[in-house]
C-alpha cells in the first residue's frame, strides 16, 4: 500500500481550507465535534477560522474506539464523551462533525446513530461532516462527507503518526525524531526493540 506523508504545515493549511469551504457553503454550525485523536487538530483550526470569519461555535472533542491496529477494526464502534452535547444541543442547532479522514464511514455513522438514540427530540435537524481526506473506495456506508479536500486510497501518515512505520521510514520522513529517540532511556524502552 502506498503511503502519503502529510506534514504539520500541510495539515494546518488544509484544515483552514476546509473551514473556508464550510464558510463559503453557507453552513453555519452552532456546534463542532472533533473526533479524538486525528480530528482534533483539524477541528481546532476549523473552529478558529470559522470564528475569525464571524461564525462563533461551541466545540468539543469526543473519542471513539474501533481500530485494534492498522487495517484491523472491531465489529463495533464505541463512542465516548457525548454527554456535554446531549445536555446542550437542541433540534434547531446545526452540528459539524470533524475528523482527519473519512475511511469506511462506520465511525461517523456510529456517532450519528449514538447521538440520535441519546438526544432523541433534541437531535439537530442539520448535521454535516468535514475532513480533509476521503477514501471513497473504502466507504461502507451511503454517506459521503459534505466537506472534504482530497480523495485517496493511500495509507495516510499524519504528522503525529508513527504506527505502521519502520525505523527507516521514521528516521527518513519524520524530521528530527532520530535525535529525540536517541535520548530514550534504553532500560525503559526495552519492549520497543526497534528504538536505537
Amino acid at each position: 500500500m502506498n503511503k502519503t506523508y502529510i506534514s504539520a504545515e500541510e495539515l494546518l493549511l488544509d484544515s483552514f481550507r476546509l473551514g473556508v469551504q464550510i464558510h463559503n457553503s453557507g453552513f453555519k454550525p452552532d456546534f463542532i465535534v472533533a473526533i479524538w485523536r486525528g480530528g482534533t487538530p483539524i477541528g481546532i483550526a476549523v473552529q478558529e477560522i470559522l470564528a475569525y470569519l464571524g461564525n462563533e461555535t461551541d466545540h468539543i472533542a469526543i473519542r471513539t474506539s474501533s481500530y485494534t491496529g492498522i487495517g484491523t477494526r472491531l465489529d463495533e464502534v464505541r463512542i465516548h464523551g457525548l454527554d456535554y452535547l446531549i445536555k446542550n444541543i437542541n433540534s434547531e442547532d446545526k452540528l459539524l462533525i470533524v475528523d482527519d479522514v473519512f475511511d469506511s464511514g462506520r465511525t461517523i455513522e456510529a456517532i450519528i446513530q449514538s447521538f440520535k438514540s441519546k438526544s432523541r427530540l433534541n437531535m439537530p435537524n442539520e448535521i454535516k461532516v468535514a475532513m480533509p481526506w476521503f477514501k471513497p473506495n473504502n466507504n461502507d456506508t451511503d454517506r459521503v462527507p459534505e466537506f472534504y479536500l482530497h480523495e485517496t486510497d493511500d495509507w495516510l501518515v499524519f504528522p503525529h503518526s508513527l504506527e505502521g512505520l519502520n525505523e527507516e521510514e521514521v528516521y527518513k520522513k519524520k524530521n528530527g525524531i532520530k535525535e529525540i529517540l536517541s535520548k530514550v532511556n534504553s532500560s525503559i524502552s526495552a519492549k520497543n526493540e526497534h528504538i536505537k
